[in-house]
């Protein structure tokens, strides 16, 4: 009875148990190198790593103090956060240190948050599978559209109005298929229906929140002086800015379908089965936001930049995340992303002319 009674405690805290062990990688990962200027930052992570691997393993061995799981919920988020400071210290190049720290404190986060739900081992495995499946499925739709791109390139002019625009129709439309294909497998169907008056009120407000959102977080950067980038298709037009009216209409007829039947009715819809509902908005716009780090990080700009850009990416995904909870079909965010991206592109190329 002893046995199946610790064998159960086990299972009960595994939440708990997978914080602990990813806490103390951002302990370890304080030690390793971290940017000259980041020292300050590399100590408060370090202050961080302890107090949730202290937190998770009090609950881990059987304190019955619930609040300890927010504890280490806090502990995991000032380790992302002091993490993000080391790599935004970086000059160049990606440092290992503050790398590996910023994902062991999300990682933290995220047990946390099981932890405090009570979810049994099993229900923790399904998220943890799930999220896996889905960042995996991500990555095969990113190089499944690149390969239909580069064949796409090769039978269009040697002329940036025409490679720019095939190669964005293209692989968006490769980001849908194999939206398509995973909902598919998991038989979760296609939310494309005729739009209802809720859809259109549901994606009026989305339009207005996401630039709502979007000034928002300018304003921040601006106040902070963060160091930001721009997408490499904005770069290409500073040079080129004839591209940019037809990346406006592409934005509605292929970018935002083609990754919002990924993003959304892909990964968002396969992730209900093991997370919430709003966890699942969190964790696909976690996927979705980790899928552009290329589209930024090719740009030549520093880690810092890069990661304050995925920042501001992930806080408007957010707004394309839930207009999709609250309607389950794609009208909405499709709208919402189109008009979004549309918007930037037009704005761009008035300010490039």
């Amino acid at each position: 009875m002893s046995q199946q009674t610790g064998a159960s405690d086990v299972n009960d805290r595994y939440a708990q148990t997978v914080g602990f062990v990813v806490a103390g990688v951002g302990l370890a990962a304080t030690f390793l190198d971290w940017p000259a200027g980041g020292a300050l930052a590399a100590r408060a992570a370090t202050g961080f790593a302890l107090v949730a691997a202290a937190a998770f393993a009090a609950r881990r061995y059987g304190v019955d103090a619930p609040r300890l799981d927010t504890l280490a919920g806090v502990g995991g988020v000032g380790l992302a956060v002091a993490a993000g400071l080391g790599v935004s210290a970086a000059a160049s190049g990606l440092p290992r240190g503050p790398s590996l720290a910023l994902l062991a404190g999300l990682g933290a986060v995220g047990a946390a948050v099981a932890a405090a739900a009570g979810l049994d081992a099993d229900a923790v495995r399904a998220r943890e599978r799930r999220l896996l499946v889905g960042a995996g499925v991500s990555l095969a739709a990113l190089v499944f559209g690149s390969l239909l791109a580069s064949v796409a390139l090769g039978l269009v002019p040697d002329d940036p109005l025409a490679t720019v625009s095939a190669n964005t129709a293209v692989a968006s439309v490769g980001y849908g298929l194999a939206g398509v294909a995973f909902a598919s497998w998991y038989d979760g169907g296609i939310d494309i229906s005729r739009p209802t008056r809720a859809d259109v009120k549901v994606a009026a407000v989305g339009v207005v929140a996401i630039f709502a959102v979007h000034y928002a977080l300018v304003g921040l950067v601006v106040l902070f002086d963060l160091p930001q980038t721009t997408h490499t298709l904005v770069e290409t037009a500073r040079d080129h800015p004839g591209i940019l009216p037809p990346l406006v209409v592409l934005s509605y007829l292929a970018v935002a379908p083609g990754e919002e039947l990924l993003a959304r009715n892909g990964v968002q819809k396969y992730l209900y089965g093991a997370y919430s509902r709003r966890g699942a908005v969190v964790a696909a716009c976690l996927v979705f936001t980790a899928a552009h780090v290329l589209a930024y990080a090719g740009t030549g700009a520093t880690p810092g930049a890069v990661l304050v850009t995925l920042g501001r990416l992930f806080a408007v995904s957010l707004v394309l995340g839930a207009t999709y909870e609250r309607t389950d079909a794609l009208f909405a965010p499709v709208v919402v992303h189109g008009t979004y991206d549309a918007v930037q592109f037009a704005m761009a190329y008035v300010a490039f002319t």
